[in-house]
């Protein structure tokens, strides 16, 4: 990721936005086109990295504030309330993430992560196949509820000795190591809080009106999760099979014991999933959970001020940008706007299949979080038919981006390795993204209708 800015890429952004409003239709709200403006630059910024990512979403902010707001803002009388850009910030899906952070860094520092990755991997090394199951299992449990590059980091560490074992000159060193990215950017679909994409779409789909919980998400994530985790270790294996020989006794992997810290951790982990899965009896939502598990994590000090300033927040702000820019697609009219052209008379399955590939493509290149800042809530105005289920789709598409060595972190770190090339990769997730298309389809088609949000 960028941590420096590009004049240039910034003062074109700025021009071709201004530009695009003199050529919208006067059909359009003049608080719409002044979105599309903002939404533009977003785009080209995000797109370009001429600001780092986080920076870009604060001028978003900055922007509907000047352009949209009608106390102190340049909308005047007719303008949408600054608070209703601001109020993302706090809302309960940016708290869920945050708690999220938290939990990840808990597990990371008192070694609760690779404790349970130990235990769990050498039962499942009876044979090549089913190691390979077992690294893409493993770090998509984990995945689950940790940051996909803190589980990938844990996870080749804890692989590290395996791929020692190996000879340099067998593929199967390949299977290994593309396991552990790929089971990481995979298992992030099965939460809310396993990538941020999840998250916004969950806060954009809340806010125009649908149900969607913690559970309702893992309901419908996880089994598709797992039968795309199915096909990846398949094709992994059967492009990357052993040379040599193999025996479980070579894999075994050193386990250390808990902490008191971290079965604290542990327990803390186990209560909060618990209380996330069971919202409907108890009434907290997932945001407030979150917020408890942290609390107790700082009380109980397992957590001190170096962790706290050591989490994401440049995630959360872009987070927050991409949220506040679909409260204000849907408060200037835009959206409302935007479902009356003639592109949202494809049939439900065309635009279902459209967004998942846009958004394949778009994370191909860019951070995920960016991309579902930007498809998601085109997803959910465009697609009249079947909203919910684009928009869904656009987010899970988004960690299908497992194309090149710097589509995602994990992907990065696996090809820091040695262990796999960029070929490789590349083919493996060719043939994964080609198999995982239709079954999101069919999915989206048989399964998702069966709840109502």
């Amino acid at each position: 990721m960028k941590t420096s800015s590009n004049p240039k890429k910034i003062a074109w952004s700025a021009f071709l936005a201004v530009a695009l409003y003199f050529v919208l239709p006067a059909s359009m709200p003049e608080l719409g086109k002044r979105t599309v403006c903002i939404f533009a630059a977003a785009v080209m910024l995000w797109v370009s990295e001429a600001l780092p990512l986080y920076a870009t979403s604060l001028c978003v902010v900055a922007l509907e504030i000047l352009f949209l707001a009608e106390k102190g803002g340049l909308a005047r009388e007719g303008g949408i309330s600054f608070k209703q850009f601001l109020d993302p910030f706090a809302s309960d899906i940016i708290i869920l993430f945050m708690g999220g952070f938290m939990l990840s860094k808990a597990m990371t520092k008192h070694g609760v992560d690779s404790a349970i990755a130990s235990r769990l991997l050498y039962p499942m090394a009876r044979g090549p196949l089913t190691l390979v199951y077992g690294v893409l299992l493993v770090t998509a449990a984990l995945s689950m509820w940790m940051s996909n590059t803190a589980t990938a980091a844990m996870m080749l560490a804890i692989t590290a000795p395996l791929l020692k074992k190996i000879p340099e000159s067998d593929r199967f060193r390949g299977a290994i190591a593309l396991a552990v990215p790929f089971g990481a950017n995979i298992g992030g679909i099965g939460t809310p809080i396993g990538t941020p994409p999840n998250a916004i779409c969950m806060a954009i789909l809340r806010g125009a009106g649908y149900k969607i919980g913690f559970l309702d998400w893992v309901a419908f994530a996880v089994p598709l999760m797992l039968i795309i985790l199915a096909a990846a270790g398949l094709v992994i294996y059967l492009l990357h099979r052993p040379q040599t020989g193999f025996s479980q006794a070579a894999f075994k992997i050193e386990s250390r014991p808990l902490t008191a810290n971290g079965k604290t951790v542990l327990a803390v982990l186990g209560l909060t999933i618990a209380l996330w899965l069971t919202t409907d009896w108890h009434g907290l939502n997932e945001g407030a959970v979150a917020l408890l598990a942290f609390t107790l994590l700082a009380v109980l000090e397992n957590l001190d001020f170096k962790d706290i300033r050591s989490i994401e927040w440049d995630i959360l702000i872009l987070m927050w940008g991409g949220l506040s820019l679909s409260s204000a697609m849907t408060l200037s009219g835009l959206t409302a706007w935007f479902g009356g052209l003639p592109l949202t008379e494809l049939s439900p399955r065309a635009m279902d299949a459209f967004f998942i590939v846009f958004s394949i493509g778009l994370s191909t290149f860019m951070s995920n979080t960016a991309s579902a800042n930007i498809v998601t809530p085109l997803a959910l105005a465009a697609a009249k038919a079947s909203p919910v289920s684009a928009a869904i789709l656009a987010a899970i598409g988004s960690s299908l981006d497992i194309a090149l060595p710097v589509s995602t972190p994990p992907n990065a770190l696996a090809y820091a390795t040695g262990a796999v090339t960029a070929k490789q990769m590349l083919r493996a997730s060719i043939i994964i993204t080609a198999v995982s298309i239709p079954l999101l389809l069919i999915w989206s088609r048989y399964v998702l209708p069966l709840f109502s949000f």
